[in-house]
């Protein structure tokens, strides 16, 4: 696979370890070294500068994620509100329009999404100059949520490319790399549609950090750099 490896974290990557290394270092350690890290673009985990420089400085590119959505929010049929807070925080970050840049709607495992909210959302951001950006539970055993509003908003989008959107897929966890991509996806998209995929995760005490595989060096140019 031309697969790239990334790392999705709560903490900030230049987070200093007990150890002796930072969260970067130790990721890198554990496992491999880290072409994009996933950060909050707000809320109180967010990104800050410093973070951002000592990102760049390491040359790993950053997947803006925002996280802070509540289900009754996500469970409605209009995610504009939402869409205009992301992207004027991508704004005062300095993320570039019209640059093909995603800014990602996290939903919680475990809740239930409407496919008028992703659409809403979508359709905002790409009338500002960025492309939308979804992470849900594919595994439908677990939760068949997402996955079905997935299909309902691929299906309503797709006569204008699924507004370019990017799905992060959060299923099937590994203990190990696996040597092919097979991350779970909804019915109306095949694995090779899926940007994303949350395979595993590197533990350092309480502080949790997730692995990550983008499907190729494309994709990874929709981070922020």
């Amino acid at each position: 696979m031309s697969i790239v490896y990334g790392a999705d974290s709560i903490m900030p990557a230049n987070t200093k370890l007990t150890n002796g290394y930072n969260l970067y270092e130790w990721v890198m350690r554990k496992s491999c070294y880290p072409s994009f890290w996933a950060r909050d673009i707000i809320g109180p985990h967010g990104i800050s500068e410093t973070e951002i420089q000592f990102l760049r400085s390491k040359k790993c590119r950053i997947a803006l994620v925002y996280r802070d959505l509540p289900e009754e929010e996500i469970s409605q049929n209009d995610g504009t509100e939402i869409a205009i807070r992301v992207v004027e925080a991508a704004k005062l970050l300095g993320v570039p329009q019209n640059r093909e840049k995603a800014l990602f709607a996290f939903f919680n495992p475990e809740w239930s999404v409407n496919h008028n909210w992703m659409i809403s959302y979508a359709n905002y951001l790409v009338n500002n100059g960025y492309v939308p950006g979804f992470i849900g539970n594919t595994d439908s055993s677990k939760n068949f949520n997402f996955g079905r509003q997935c299909s309902h908003y691929v299906q309503a989008t797709r006569g204008v490319g699924q507004l370019r959107a990017k799905y992060w897929a959060t299923e099937p966890k590994y203990n190990f790399d696996p040597d092919i991509w097979a991350p779970y996806a909804p019915s109306e998209l095949l694995p090779r549609d899926i940007h994303i995929w949350n395979y595993g995760s590197i533990d350092f005490h309480s502080i949790h950090t997730e692995k990550l595989y983008a499907r190729d060096e494309f994709v990874a140019e929709s981070f922020m750099e």
